[in-house]
């Protein structure tokens, strides 16, 4: 065909459509009206995010108030946060462990599926369980085959509360608190999935006798372990939630909601050197996932425990990090002030030396206990945990090493 033919067959071919496109200024229209319908019905909080089918959407962040004046998060620059994040969102971390609709393994796949093998004797002793867990969250996030709350609710929030924290610690999640989702935590392409702004977190422990056997685990694996703890759990949590009268959806622990931010707003600890969340429970031998509940719950209070002022004096993780993927000083990053993990480095490790986990293997709060390390803190160190006033004379009469009896 020649190409002045392609041309007119084209144009024949297209006519009807251009004929029937609207006008610009119908569509500029049309847009204006639908941002102004978005900024109508979100707060001074909003967060705006790049979307495949218009400009961008906006969407409520009850969240950001929170983590804006949470102390123990360390934003720097809240503007150059929110622009940062707004320009580039956290991508889903860890990368799956399949490529694209083929659902091919990725290379990262099949080194845990031998290194599943060799210690438990079945490549998907782990990965069944999640991938069963993960399908039912993926439909669920749809629309797909909800289960309905039960007409009659629990009225009493508080009570609401504590007994779903009760069920869940009874299922082995050992650190168990809730706050509002804070979107700027939210993954690329996730937003449309998080429907309920109040969040569960649920953190599954790494049991710390299964610790003591690594670099060469026996029997049982502590990451993949955890992750598959939150697996089998935390769709019993959701289906309890809705026994009690309330709409929920399970969210899980690929990364598509970044959980340390997350638990340090809801008072559960404070973040460790490398970036993750110590709690007085189990230290940072914890894997997260949580319940978005349709419900006010009563929300958790960022809270001191101290950790940071002994994580200084520390730092075991980084000086012993065998990829060297933690920093020794902590930097201004994406507005924040922190040490900002590498981690393709440390992925690299958790792949290629049996999860690694030499950052928790040396921790103190997690093989030794918190008590014990706040007993080794100057008394003058833990005056935060004292009380809200300053007392002066009671400073100057403490020296380094005497404690409260």
């Amino acid at each position: 065909m020649k190409l002045i033919d392609r041309y007119m067959y084209f144009d024949l071919k297209k006519w009807g459509e251009i004929m029937n496109m609207p006008k610009y200024d119908d569509l500029v229209k049309a847009w204006k009206s639908e941002k102004k319908q978005m900024i109508e019905q979100t707060s001074e909080d909003r967060i705006y995010r790049w979307n495949p089918d218009c400009m961008y959407k906006i969407y409520e962040n009850t969240g950001k108030v929170i983590t804006d004046n949470n102390p123990y998060v360390n934003l720097a620059d809240i503007e150059e946060f929110d622009l940062v994040i707004e320009n580039e969102p956290y991508p889903v971390a860890p990368p799956p462990m399949s490529k694209g609709k083929s659902k091919k393994k990725s290379r990262g796949a099949k080194f845990f599926g031998v290194m599943h093998k060799e210690i438990t004797g079945d490549p998907m002793y782990y990965m069944k369980d999640q991938m069963i867990s993960m399908e039912r969250i993926n439909n669920e996030a749809k629309g797909i085959n909800i289960p309905e709350p039960n007409e009659e609710k629990e009225k009493d929030l508080f009570k609401l509360k504590k007994e779903i924290f009760e069920y869940a610690k009874s299922l082995g999640f050992a650190s168990v608190g809730v706050t509002k989702v804070d979107r700027r935590y939210v993954s690329m392409g996730v937003d449309d999935e998080v429907i309920f702004d109040t969040m569960i977190l649920l953190g599954y422990e790494m049991p710390k006798d299964v610790m003591e056997h690594y670099p060469n685990p026996k029997g049982e694996l502590g990451a993949f372990g955890a992750y598959t703890g939150c697996a089998r759990n935390v769709h019993k949590v959701a289906d309890f939630i809705r026994l009690k009268g309330y709409d929920c959806r399970a969210r899980g622990w690929d990364g598509s909601i970044k959980y340390p931010p997350h638990a340090v707003n809801a008072g559960l600890g404070n973040y460790s050197t490398y970036g993750v969340c110590v709690t007085p429970e189990a230290g940072t031998r914890l894997k997260y996932c949580s319940v978005l509940i349709d419900a006010e719950l009563p929300l958790d209070q960022p809270k001191d425990f101290n950790i940071e002022e002994f994580c200084s004096r520390c730092r075991m993780c980084q000086k012993s990090c065998p990829s060297h993927s933690i920093p020794k000083e902590e930097k201004k990053y994406k507005g924040a002030i922190k040490r900002q993990t590498r981690f393709s480095t440390c992925l690299e490790l958790m792949t290629t030396a049996k999860e690694c986990l030499k950052c928790v293997r040396v921790c103190p709060f997690s093989m030794i206990g918190y008590d014990q390390c706040m007993e080794s803190l100057p008394q003058y160190y833990m005056y935060n945990l004292e009380g809200d006033e300053l007392n002066k004379e009671y400073l100057v009469s403490q020296k380094e090493g005497e404690h409260n009896e």
